[in-house]
């Protein structure tokens, strides 16, 4: 019991006390919250660089997809580009051709016609050579 005034064991338990709470605080207290505090810096440090790292790979992940979107309407660009010039090829070789079968259909048609001429002249010459023939033989003298 506590009694008034306290007496010599009274201040020697606080006397005890107060040595023991200053031993533990420096060989306890101390050293666990200066590990506490040095864990607490690092884990700070590792998160603020997780989130630095983050945000690249986030910077890096919007570039990449930008990059990839460039090169995909690039390609597509050229991709129409190609298509245009082959169709424009298609059309000139379309048109040489054509132009190139116009010009064969005329000769040929200017070789038939020649040919046919020159066939009706003979056809001609030989049918009047043919009408002295049968007037001589049908007349028996030379017409």
């Amino acid at each position: 019991m506590l009694k008034i005034p306290p007496d010599q064991t009274f201040l020697i338990q606080i006397a005890v006390f107060v040595v023991f709470w200053l031993l533990v605080r420096r060989l306890w207290f101390e050293p666990a919250l200066r590990i506490i505090r040095e864990r607490t810096v690092r884990s700070e440090g590792a998160i603020r660089e997780a989130r630095a790292i983050e945000a690249e790979a986030e910077r890096l992940r919007a570039e990449h997809a930008a990059a990839l979107d460039q090169t995909k309407s690039e390609a597509q660009r050229e991709l129409q580009e190609i298509v245009r010039s082959a169709e424009a090829e298609q059309k000139r070789l379309v048109a040489e051709a054509s132009a190139e079968a116009q010009r064969t259909l005329a000769e040929v048609q200017a070789r038939v016609a020649e040919e046919v001429a020159r066939t009706r002249r003979a056809l001609r010459d030989e049918a009047a050579a043919l009408a002295r023939m049968v007037t001589e033989k049908v007349l028996g003298r030379p017409a």
